[in-house]
């Protein structure tokens, strides 16, 4: 017979009802680093459930897979590009295992292959990984543009829309609100939720959102009424259908000087850059409400659907130093934007895709697409609300 097992332990901080605050992202995406065998690192803190159930947010695994894989590499090395694929539900109440496999490290760029391991049900206990991901990270090569440098390379850029494009776009909906804390707060799930539960339940569970301060742009007069399946109009409401998020870091200015007198000390690795972990802070928003996007553009969000993430890929663009979400002078926390919509559906699939802005400097410092799985049944679901039509009451907007 074989030896019983004991339980998986649950991390202390996994009961999500009794979150009263924010945690900031540094303690959100803290690592523990095995003592014998330093790839591996486990978890701290426990990933954000969306709903009121144990399935974690998947922009959680797919951010802390980075800062796993930036404390392999040298000092100097930034996040540039990411893939992951989301291979089995994560469970909150668990810590997740970071193995991390270095693939390859160059003058200018490294490579890592990161698997992250849960002790659950779901994962086998331990035996399957949940996540894996494909990360690259590349040096800062300006110096090479400089005059007078050796083998001097030419200066070139260019995005796909121009820089004042949110204002030409969407200034209208934007100069709704005069400040970001007028907007309200990203719900944990862009669905319907079920009336089972109170709406301040729900609304705790987005107030919760740990790492980042997340508030949703009002699209109403933007956005046409969506055409169920996307057939009766040929695809026209979906192509045209956006949702605009604005984003800033959660931080505490006293942990960060503390932090960074500790690794000013010794600077090994990418994790004691600041530009990895807040770089990771953009991946960890990249990933918020997208699929129910697509279900919203497609007119399904009544129906009875099965929605997840397949894969995500992020590539960030431009210099690293741009990722930085706190103005170094002031001290100011600076705002980002994360416009996205769906570009492609069918088979039981559908593609999320986005642009993430500095809004102050007009760049698109990141773009992003999503394949995920979505199968809707026939019929609406009973019971449901709209918290996003409640919000829309409520601001008369």
């Amino acid at each position: 017979m074989p030896p019983h097992k004991p339980p998986p332990k649950v991390l202390p901080d996994s009961d999500w009802s009794k979150r009263a605050k924010a945690i900031t992202f540094r303690k959100l995406m803290h690592l523990d680093r095995h003592h014998l065998m330093p790839d591996i690192f486990l978890s701290t803190s426990a990933a954000y459930p969306p709903t009121p159930t144990t399935r974690t947010y998947g922009g959680h695994v797919f951010a802390q897979a980075a800062w796993a894989a930036a404390h392999t590499v040298a000092y100097g090395l930034h996040v540039h590009s990411i893939t992951g694929w989301f291979l089995l539900l994560g469970d909150t109440r668990y810590a997740f295992e970071y193995r991390v496999r270095r693939v390859r490290d160059g003058g200018v760029y490294a490579l890592r292959v990161v698997e992250a391991y849960q002790d659950s049900d779901a994962a086998d206990h331990g035996k399957t990984p949940t996540f894996m991901a494909v990360v690259s990270f590349k040096r800062d090569e300006r110096g090479k543009h400089k005059a007078g440098a050796k083998g001097q390379r030419r200066d070139f850029e260019h995005q796909e829309v121009p820089g004042d494009w949110l204002e030409r776009e969407y200034g209208h909906l934007l100069r709704r609100k005069q400040r970001f804390e007028d907007w309200p707060t990203a719900q944990g799930m862009d669905g319907m939720w079920s009336s089972e539960l109170s709406v301040d339940v729900w609304e705790k569970r987005g107030e919760g959102f740990p790492g980042l301060e997340m508030r949703k742009v009002n699209m109403d007069g933007y956005n046409a009424k969506a055409c169920p399946g996307a057939m009766a109009d040929n695809g026209e409401s979906a192509r045209k259908w956006r949702l605009l998020m604005l984003y800033r870091l959660v931080t505490d200015a006293e942990e960060e000087r503390r932090t960074a007198e500790e690794r000013g000390k010794h600077r090994k690795n990418g994790a004691d850059d600041v530009i990895n972990l807040h770089a990771c802070a953009h991946l960890y928003a990249s990933d918020r409400n997208s699929l129910f996007l697509a279900q919203r553009a497609l007119g399904f969000e009544r129906s009875f659907g099965q929605v997840g993430s397949l894969s995500h890929t992020v590539n960030f663009h431009g210099y690293a130093p741009d990722l930085v979400m706190v103005d170094e002078k002031t001290g100011r926390l600076k705002e980002f934007v994360q416009e996205s919509w769906t570009s492609n559906s069918g088979a039981d699939r559908v593609t999320h895709n986005s642009r993430m802005w500095d809004k102050e400097a007009g760049r698109v410092f990141a773009t992003t697409v999503q394949d995920g799985m979505m199968r809707i049944q026939h019929g609406e679901k009973k019971g449901l609300i709209d918290y996003e039509a409640l919000l829309r009451r409520e601001s008369k907007l």
